[in-house]
């Protein structure tokens, strides 16, 4: 926490005259506050937001900077600590980073992230995850974009009582959720069961220089051969306000890139993703699964309980105003429902990788 800047100045006089007999060279320094503009709203919020937790902050000390290649290109950003010989904080930022291009949630995340370090003196890392699998805190070293403008802002709430206040306990969206098993206690009723025995939902399929898709032997296999990613829609119309689960299977049959279930979405023809309303749940080779929605960014990223190297289930359960999210029979995320503007549905396959999928289930659930 600073001090506002005349009692600042104050103490550093009063503690200048105590010491000024036995360290001679160490001459009164004034706060320094160098903010870039497009900086400066961040701070501001950053004081709302302590005020409103209590903590009476005021940063009127601190250097803020731009800079790329911060620490071997590992960072996007760094925070060097105040110190008796040089007691302005200083931020460095990487504009050229994920973290920083990636959306306005992810940008007040890395800044809040470096403010933890320099401002509220955080300085190691919280690496531990909620008992749900979420990350416990923004002060992650490892960056991720843990709420967003779509399915989780209210998350928003948790990770900045946290990031003020380290004790926080566990949110109660991470501590009571349902089982997959519970699921048994819900009647389905089929909207779509997808086992690829033959096209009559209509997938594109065929082959170009940049893309491939086809069904064989009850199989959907898609493929990009190309550094872009495609998508390959059909529609599913249904009640979306009604209860209920969507379920696929599905495995990176080769590359490394990632692969995901695309819904609700109101955008139709194979492609480049163009339509920023689609949301997703997917996974990359590197045991790394997802959630989020195409206008505000991967909203989650974390390792699951159980990844396998073949075949991965995924599933999606509305209830209520919730989405549950499970992977391979564990739960995965909880997130808000928010009313979907389409009924496009897609599998989403990144640069130079080859997804297969197993089925497609959608039912309406009572």
């Amino acid at each position: 926490m600073k001090i506002s800047k005349q009692t600042s100045l104050w103490l550093g006089l009063g503690l200048a005259l105590l010491t000024s007999a036995c360290k001679p060279d160490n001459p009164i320094q004034e706060d320094i506050y160098q903010v870039p503009e497009i900086i400066e709203p961040y701070i501001e919020l950053f004081e709302m937001e302590a005020a409103a937790r209590g903590f009476n902050i005021t940063i009127d000390s601190v250097i803020v900077e731009f800079a790329s290649d911060l620490n071997g290109g590992d960072a996007a950003g760094l925070c060097t600590f105040a110190t008796h010989r040089s007691p302005i904080p200083h931020i460095s930022l990487d504009t050229t980073s994920f973290n920083w291009t990636n959306n306005e949630y992810h940008r007040e995340i890395l800044v809040f992230h470096e403010l933890g370090h320099c401002i509220l003196d955080r300085r190691e890392h919280r690496d531990d995850l909620l008992p749900n699998g979420n990350i416990a805190s923004i002060m992650r070293s490892t960056g991720e974009q843990v709420y967003g403008g779509s399915l989780n802002y209210y998350k928003r709430d948790y990770y900045l009582d946290e990031l003020f206040d380290p004790s926080t306990p566990a949110p109660d969206w991470a501590t009571d959720f349902p089982t997959y098993a519970e699921g048994a206690s819900f009647s389905r009723s089929p909207v779509l069961l997808e086992e690829f025995d033959d096209n009559s939902n209509g997938w594109s399929v065929g082959s170009s220089d940049d893309f491939e898709a086809s069904i064989e032997n009850g199989r959907f296999f898609f493929q990009s051969k190309s550094e872009s990613a495609y998508f390959n829609p059909i529609r599913v119309a249904f009640d979306m306000t009604q209860d209920f689960e969507i379920e696929t299977s599905m495995k990176i049959a080769s590359g490394t890139r990632s692969v995901m279930l695309q819904w609700g979405g109101g955008v139709s023809g194979i492609g480049q993703p163009n339509g920023n309303d689609l949301s997703f749940y997917g996974f990359a080779k590197d045991t790394i699964a997802f959630i989020g929605q195409w206008e505000t960014g991967v909203s989650i990223s974390n390792t699951p309980r159980v990844f396998l190297p073949e075949f991965n289930k995924i599933t999606i359960r509305k209830i209520g105003t919730d989405y549950h999210f499970y992977f391979n029979e564990e739960y995965f995320d909880v997130m808000k429902y928010e009313a979907l503007p389409g009924d496009v549905f897609a599998f989403y396959v990144g640069p130079f990788t080859q997804l297969e999928v197993e089925y497609l289930n959608v039912s309406l659930l009572e």
